[in-house]
């Protein structure tokens, strides 16, 4: 379960414009690694929001004070992430890239899957998603040369999304085992998201290289063979282990204990600047 001595979670607002002059490639100059963090940033407006309508829908259900508090922080870190990631996304447009299209892409998955699955699956979909974000967000944290490769801007909003996906990381977790979601439900959801969520990716991903004339470029490809599998960095085999653990049934997000990540995470945030804390959400 989460560590007693967490303190409650908090949104934290960015205070930073999005000039037109910033790097086109601003993940160590490399496109792919650039292109694959714009289509996670794509993802994000919509996929927050199902989020915050998923646990505001079992809200209701819930009778412990302290997770209320922390669901009130969780709405309130996803809909600034929301906020946050829109305008990095209209960013994207400005800049040629066809981020509204993408988004709206996303939008309509989500209100035909809201249509057919029950709330509770809304919920076990966050729940595994979350273990996704937050098992990324890890991976980024324990390794600041990644974080060093990016133009300081990005970094800022990198690290202040990764440091508040591990704050809330068992948050839609603890709701859904409250409300009486099983095990079953929640592995075969996550074999589900397993496809869904890297298709949404890649979909994004392809969409923004072709704009940009980097599809077909070989050096495009061997640069995301190495990022995902060879040793620099490796995304893949760096999550695996984590993402494994969820399967588990005995799993509950804090095994891994990220205290002293989020830690560190706050002390970069905090040296970069222009950081305000807030109440409320951003909806």
């Amino acid at each position: 379960m989460k560590p007693q001595d967490m303190p409650l979670l908090q949104p934290r607002r960015l205070e930073q414009d999005w000039p037109a002059d910033l790097p086109r490639y601003w993940n160590r100059g490399e496109a792919f690694r650039t292109h694959y963090m714009n289509a996670l940033s794509i993802l994000f407006p919509d996929g927050e929001q199902h989020f915050i309508d998923a646990v505001r829908a079992f809200r209701d259900r819930n009778d412990d004070s302290q997770l209320e508090r922390d669901i009130r922080g969780f709405i309130g870190q996803e809909g600034w992430h929301r906020h946050e990631h829109g305008r990095y996304n209209r960013w994207l447009d400005s800049i040629g890239l066809p981020a509204a299209t993408l988004e709206a892409r996303i939008r309509r998955n989500l209100e035909m899957a809201k249509q057919v699955a029950p709330q509770i699956d809304w919920l076990a979909q966050t729940v595994c998603l979350e273990h996704f974000t937050a098992i990324m967000a890890q991976a980024l944290l324990k390794h600041p040369d990644w974080l060093a490769e990016m133009h300081p801007h990005f970094r800022k909003v990198w690290i202040w999304h990764a440091l508040e996906e591990l704050e809330h990381k068992a948050v839609a977790f603890d709701l859904y085992a409250k409300v009486g979601g099983g095990y079953l439900r929640r592995v075969s959801i996550m074999l589900l998201m397993t496809v869904f969520f890297p298709f949404d990716t890649l979909w994004n991903l392809v969409v923004l290289l072709r704009r940009d004339g980097q599809l077909f470029k070989p050096r495009t490809w061997w640069h995301g063979f190495r990022f995902f599998f060879g040793r620099d960095p490796g995304l893949f085999w760096k999550i695996l282990p984590a993402y494994l653990r969820f399967f588990k049934p005995g799993f509950h997000p804090w095994d891994e204990d990220d205290r002293q990540l989020i830690r560190q995470g706050i002390g970069w945030l905090e040296q970069l600047g222009e950081v305000s804390y807030t109440r409320g959400s951003k909806q």
